[in-house]
């Protein structure tokens, strides 16, 4: 019925979270034949594909790191039957609409999207650049007709009413999980930090948002010989191998681990290496996912605890935390807290209810934690 193009996935191709992603993509998504463009492979543009695709259907991934519901393939055909409508594309968190997205994991992704079965099946493409696409087979061929050099990502655009937007089926890109800025960070950095090594810095994206905002000098350690690649583009020293491995041939007044600790078989070496590589009275910059979110809890109260690409419980943490723990893990290190922020996450109000009634029968609830993502620390070599 329709076959499925996947183009490559970047600097993440090789993380063990697109692995995982490409598994879910596969267990989701049974078409008759795959094919796979990109980096390692050879482009294939429209006009290319036309001459050996015999499908009626095309579905088009764009952006290989997506989560998408198990409903995919099913909506996307029941909008484009014997050629009625040109191009369907799945809702993502830019097109939402009436229904708020208010998941932080897969099984709250998966309740999203029942939610969304109140939805008309069909409503109006708005234009956002796509990351994924089924498009019949004919419409494809008018299109190269009229321009034999369109791009994919160009497609549905030129189609324009043509395309629609399936409303109840919803996808959600991660793809920038290593081009994040994390400019949100900056503000906790003391004054006059004037050097900064970003442990596991992607492609150093909070490095060069640091330089600008501080015009400092800024080092990316990075396992990930392609996003090192990319960071040391931008003008950035770059370590490309383990953390642990890195030689003291300077010192720093500032090492971040922005949701890298977790990943990290011993946090607690980790950052008494950072110790080691600080000037005197230099800081450390932590971000670090909260276990005790309410997210986790939720699915654990129905039997889940399933790792996924990104969030919380992805697929590369090897260990979790709560605040307590992640104190006394400071504290092991010889740090002390500058300063502490908790990321809200508010919990949803049927389970804000529950928790209610399970406070009022005397149990302990700890709503704070509950309602944290994430923690945002800064801390002082003691």
């Amino acid at each position: 019925m329709f076959e499925v193009l996947l183009f490559d996935g970047g600097t993440l191709r090789l993380s063990e979270e697109f692995a995982l992603g490409h598994r879910e993509l596969r267990r989701r998504i049974h078409a008759d034949r795959w094919w796979h463009a990109g980096a390692g492979n050879r482009p294939i543009p429209p006009a290319h594909f036309l001459k050996f695709c015999h499908a009626d259907r095309i579905l088009v991934i764009l952006d290989p790191a997506v989560l998408v519901a198990d409903n995919l393939v099913d909506e996307l055909l029941g909008l484009t039957p014997g050629g009625q409508v040109a191009c369907a594309l799945p809702a993502d968190p830019r097109s939402a609409g009436a229904v708020a997205v208010d998941y932080a994991s897969r099984p709250g992704f998966d309740r999203h999207v029942a939610r969304r079965s109140r939805l008309p099946a069909a409503g109006a493409y708005t234009g956002q650049a796509p990351w994924l696409y089924m498009i019949t087979i004919e419409a494809l061929r008018q299109v190269v007709a009229q321009d034999e050099a369109v791009t994919w990502e160009r497609i549905p655009e030129i189609l324009g009413p043509r395309a629609l937007l399936a409303q109840r089926t919803f996808i959600h890109s991660w793809s920038d999980y290593q081009q994040n800025t994390r400019a949100e960070m900056l503000d906790l950095l003391p004054a006059g930090t004037n050097s900064l090594l970003d442990v596991g810095g992607g492609e150093g994206g909070f490095a060069a948002a640091f330089v600008e905002r501080f015009g400092g000098q800024a080092t990316v350690a990075e396992l990930n010989p392609a996003a090192g690649e990319r960071a040391m583009a931008r003008g950035l020293t770059v370590h490309c191998g383990p953390f642990e491995q890195l030689q003291k041939i300077t010192t720093f007044d500032c090492i971040a681990f922005l949701d890298v600790l977790e990943h990290l078989a011993d946090p607690l070496a980790a950052l008494r290496k950072a110790h080691s590589l600080l000037k005197p009275g230099g800081h450390v910059l932590l971000a670090v996912p909260n276990v005790g979110h309410w997210s986790v809890v939720q699915d654990l109260l129905q039997g889940e605890f399933d790792y996924q690409p990104v969030g919380i419980l992805c697929v590369g943490h090897l260990r979790f935390f709560t605040r307590r723990g992640l104190e006394k893990l400071i504290e092991d290190a010889g740090f002390q807290v500058a300063r502490w922020r908790d990321c809200p996450s508010p919990l949803p109000e049927n389970l804000q209810a529950f928790l209610d009634q399970a406070a009022g029968f005397g149990q302990t609830v700890a709503f704070q934690s509950l309602s944290t993502d994430s923690f945002h620390v800064l801390i002082q070599a003691r």
